[in-house]
């Protein structure tokens, strides 16, 4: 279960193309993606500058109160001037209720998995796997922890191949594909997640029963917002919190108003959808689908969404879901993605106090 370490010089080579035609880098050593804007071979990959020291390490025993993993990704709203933290979000408790002893984002986190007394390895989770599973989770798919039948890697369905169901999986370790009987996602984090006793059908999800109704204007130090995804990895005996995440700041530093979870958020009038507002942050989290998520909206006043696969597959067809009339993107892209919460994104940013 233990990945490559980090830290050594890549090893980056050609591992076939991306879904748009450009070429697709891997680095074999720090298994991280290399590839660059257009399909750019990198100098270094995205692992590249991390080693054992830069992985926060975390015990589970060490914190019988639970512990919390999610992959970060950048708020689908923000007007802040606070840094956006992307990579494996940690929560640790060492009691049930007591206070967060971690509560940071890292770019990688080196998590010791005790099978026995005289065996302690570490499983490292990087930000891409992490990002991974939380997409495939979204779209409920199935997951699995394959391993390569020729070189014997851990396998990572990443971007368009971790919302994919397929049965021939391309190792990035030894560049050969290998066929599996079922079409499944791999992520070693599947397999990881059993080996802390973090069981699916034992969690327990409350969705939040709060609310909050603000206005852009009283806060100039801005704001960041999320959709609340599962925690890809949970050991804690409580259940977790499900709605829209807001940060709204003071303008102290990134000293924080509000840090909460809400089942119903109102900004400048405008309610957020939270469906629409859950699979744009999944949405955003897709190199693939950069610039390729529009708002359609048809002549008879209906906005169209896309929803399950056809949310993260670009296509040409989409027709009203009211009246039937073809729609078509603006400009040059044939292929998008429709997804309403585009226009509520610009009719925020549209209200939001201008800062000099």
């Amino acid at each position: 279960m233990e990945l490559a370490p980090f830290g050594r010089d890549c090893k980056i080579e050609a591992v076939g193309k991306q879904r748009n035609g450009m070429p697709r880098f891997w680095c074999k050593r720090h298994q991280a993606s290399a590839t660059g804007k257009y399909g750019r071979r990198l100098e270094r990959c995205e692992g590249a500058y991390l080693s054992d020291q830069d992985a926060e390490e975390l015990d589970p025993a060490a914190y019988p109160g639970g512990i919390g993993l999610w992959g970060a990704v950048k708020p689908v709203y923000d007007t802040s001037a606070v840094p956006v933290e992307e990579g494996v979000h940690v929560h640790a408790r060492r009691e049930v209720d007591g206070k967060k002893e971690i509560d940071g984002t890292f770019r990688a986190v080196a998590l010791r998995v005790t099978r026995n007394l005289l065996e302690a390895p570490k499983a490292y989770i990087s930000m891409e796997t992490a990002v991974a599973s939380y997409i495939s989770r979204f779209l409920k798919l199935p997951m699995m922890s394959l391993f390569c039948t020729y070189c014997g890697e851990p396998h990572l369905d990443s971007e368009w191949f971790a919302v994919k169901l397929h049965k021939r999986h391309l190792c990035h370790a030894c560049g050969k594909i290998f066929p599996v009987n079922e079409k499944c996602i791999s992520n070693p984090l599947a397999a990881l997640r059993h080996m802390v006793g973090d069981r699916e059908e034992g969690r327990t999800i409350e969705t939040s029963n709060k609310v909050l109704e603000i206005r852009q204007a009283d806060f100039p130090a801005g704001m960041q917002i999320w959709a609340s995804n599962p925690a890809l990895l949970w050991t804690a005996p409580k259940p977790e919190e499900a709605g829209i995440h807001v940060h709204v700041y003071s303008g102290e530093g990134d000293k924080r108003l509000f840090d909460d979870t809400y089942a119903e958020v109102v900004i400048d009038g405008i309610k957020l959808n939270d469906t629409h507002l859950r699979y744009y942050m999944a949405q955003q989290a897709l190199r693939y689908l950069d610039g390729k998520v529009v708002s359609l909206k048809c002549g008879c006043g209906e906005s169209y969404f896309d929803e399950g696969e056809d949310a993260f597959r670009p296509h040409s067809t989409h027709r009203c879901k009211r009246c039937g009339t073809a729609l078509k993107a603006a400009g040059r892209l044939k292929k998008v993605v429709s997804n309403p919460f585009v226009e509520t994104v610009a009719e925020l940013a549209a209200r939001a106090p201008k800062l000099h």
